[in-house]
C-alpha cells in the first residue's frame, strides 16, 4: 500500500466528489484520515494558484522561509505564553526567554530606555489598538468620568480603533484631515479638543498613525506633541492619551530615519505588525507601552501563580520564536535592504505610472512604504475589473473628512510595496495599464 502521503499528492487527479464532505453539519463518526487529509490538500492548491507576486493592492504577503520553519517546528510543542513575560525575573526561559528578547530588541530598535517600557507580543495591530484603548480608558477614568471622555480619529485611521472604541464603550469624535499632507489637521485637533471641552469633555483618547493603510502618509508627531502640551497648559483639568499605531511602517521607518516616539512624554503605546515587511506568518505584532501604565490593568490569576496585563491572556509562544528568528537572521541591514529596494519600487511605479496617465494623484508620505492612488482620467476612476483581480486591487468610496472643506466621497486604490513585490510586476502592471486605456 502506498504512503498515504503519496496518495494525497495524487488526489488532486480524481473529482472533489470523492472527498467531499458535509458543510453544514457536524460529522457523526470520523470522516476518516485520507479523506481529510485530501481535503486539506485540495485547500492547500487552490491557495497555491493565488498569484501573490502580482500583488501590489493588498497587504498580504508570505512569510520568510525560515520564520514558516521556525514557527512550524516549535507548533506541536505548542507553548502557551499566558500572562506578562515580565511578570518573572528572571526569565524562566524557552520561549518566554525569546519573547523578552523581542521586546528588548524593539525597545532599542526605536532607541528608547528600557527601564521604562514594557510590551509584549501580539496577535497584531488590532489587539494592540483595543489594549491601547482599554489602557487609555483605564487611565483616563482616574480623572475623568466615563461620559466626560471621547476618542478622537480621523477618516483614514484603522477602523479597529472605532472596534475598539465600541468594546470599551467610548464615543468617538472625527479630526479633519490637512488638504495637502492627508495626515491629522493640527488645527482642526485644537478646534476639536477645544469645542467638546467646553461641552465638558476632559479625557481625550488620541490614536496617532504613523503609515495610513490607504495613503501611506503619517500623522505628525511631533506637531501633534506640540499641540497636546499646549492645550495641556491651556486646559489644566483636561487629560489626553495618546499612542501610536506603527501597523504598517513601523518596521521600515526605523530604518529610512531616526523613529524614536518615547522621547514624546504624551506617546504611552505604540503598536506594530510584523506580518508585513517583518516576514513573519499571521498574525503577530508587538506592543510597546510605559511600564507605569502597567498597574491599571495588571490582575492577578487565581489558579495560577502569573499576574496578566495583556489582553488575550493565553498567547502563542510560536509567535515569539518566529518573530525572535527574522530579526536575528534579518538583523538591520537585511532590513534595510528590503526597505530600500522596495522604496526604489514605489519611486518607479509612480514615475511610470504619471507618465502613462498624466492626471492620476498619488498620494504618499516621504518614508511610505505605500500610497494611495485616484484615478482622476478612467471611466468612474476605476481601473478595468482585470487588472484589479490580476494586481489583488480594491477601492470602495471612501467619505473622507478634511479641514477646514468638509467631507468628500473618493474612490481610492491602495498600493503596498511589500516585501514579494519586484519591478518585473510593476512593469508588466504598467503595459497592462498602457493597453487598456489604448496609450500607445
Amino acid at each position: 500500500m502506498k504512503n498515504i502521503f503519496v496518495r494525497m499528492r495524487n488526489l488532486w487527479r480524481y473529482p472533489s466528489w470523492l472527498y467531499r464532505m458535509s458543510a453544514e453539519k457536524f460529522p457523526d463518526v470520523s470522516s476518516g484520515k485520507l479523506r481529510v487529509l485530501a481535503r486539506l490538500h485540495a485547500v492547500k492548491n487552490e491557495l497555491g494558484e493565488r498569484s501573490v507576486v502580482n500583488n501590489l493592492g493588498a497587504l498580504y504577503t508570505l512569510p520568510h522561509p525560515l520564520a514558516a520553519k521556525t514557527y512550524a517546528s516549535f507548533l506541536n510543542q505548542n507553548p502557551n505564553h499566558l500572562g506578562h513575560w515580565a511578570d518573572r525575573l528572571p526569565q524562566e526561559g524557552a520561549t518566554i526567554q525569546l519573547e523578552y528578547e523581542v521586546i528588548r530588541a524593539m525597545i532599542d530598535l526605536y532607541r528608547a530606555n528600557g527601564k521604562n517600557l514594557t510590551g509584549y507580543i501580539t496577535s497584531g495591530a488590532t489587539e494592540g489598538n483595543i489594549f491601547s484603548v482599554w489602557l487609555g480608558k483605564t487611565y483616563l477614568s482616574q480623572f475623568s468620568p466615563p461620559e466626560k471622555i471621547r476618542l478622537l480619529m480621523t477618516s483614514l485611521t484603522h477602523y479597529s480603533v472605532r472596534k475598539a472604541a465600541d468594546i470599551c464603550g467610548v464615543t468617538s469624535d472625527t479630526i479633519g484631515l490637512h488638504t495637502t499632507t492627508w495626515a491629522m489637521d493640527p488645527d482642526s485637533f485644537l478646534e476639536t479638543v477645544r469645542r467638546l471641552h467646553k461641552k465638558g469633555i476632559t479625557g481625550i483618547l488620541l490614536p496617532l498613525t504613523l503609515g495610513y493603510t490607504s495613503t501611506g502618509t503619517s500623522d505628525d508627531i511631533a506637531v501633534i506633541s506640540q499641540a497636546v502640551t499646549r492645550l495641556q497648559k491651556e486646559l489644566p483639568r483636561l487629560r489626553i492619551f495618546v499612542w501610536i499605531d506603527a501597523a504598517t511602517q513601523g518596521l521600515v521607518t526605523p530604518f529610512l530615519s531616526d523613529f524614536r516616539p518615547f522621547r514624546y512624554p504624551h506617546i504611552q503605546t505604540v503598536v506594530v505588525d510584523f506580518h508585513k515587511y517583518g516576514l513573519v506568518p499571521y498574525s503577530a505584532g508587538t506592543l510597546l507601552y510605559r511600564r507605569a501604565m502597567q498597574t491599571l490593568i495588571e490582575r492577578p490569576i487565581e489558579y495560577l501563580r502569573e499576574t496578566d496585563a495583556t489582553l488575550s491572556g493565553s498567547r502563542p509562544g510560536v509567535t515569539a520564536a518566529s518573530i525572535w528568528s527574522m530579526i536575528h537572521i534579518m538583523g538591520k541591514q537585511g532590513y534595510r535592504r528590503i526597505i530600500t529596494t522596495q522604496m526604489s519600487n514605489k519611486k518607479y511605479f509612480i514615475r511610470e505610472l504619471l507618465r502613462v496617465l498624466p492626471e492620476t494623484e498619488v498620494i504618499t508620505g516621504a518614508d511610505g512604504i505605500s500610497c494611495g492612488i485616484l484615478f482622476r482620467s478612467l471611466p468612474a476612476g476605476r481601473l478595468p475589473k482585470h487588472i484589479e483581480e490580476k494586481y489583488w486591487f480594491h477601492a470602495g468610496t471612501s467619505s473622507i473628512f478634511f479641514y477646514p472643506d468638509g467631507y468628500k466621497n473618493l474612490i481610492l486604490y491602495k498600493c503596498f510595496f511589500l516585501p514579494h513585490m519586484t519591478k518585473k510586476i510593476i512593469a508588466e502592471f504598467i503595459r497592462d495599464l498602457e493597453k487598456s486605456s489604448g496609450q500607445p
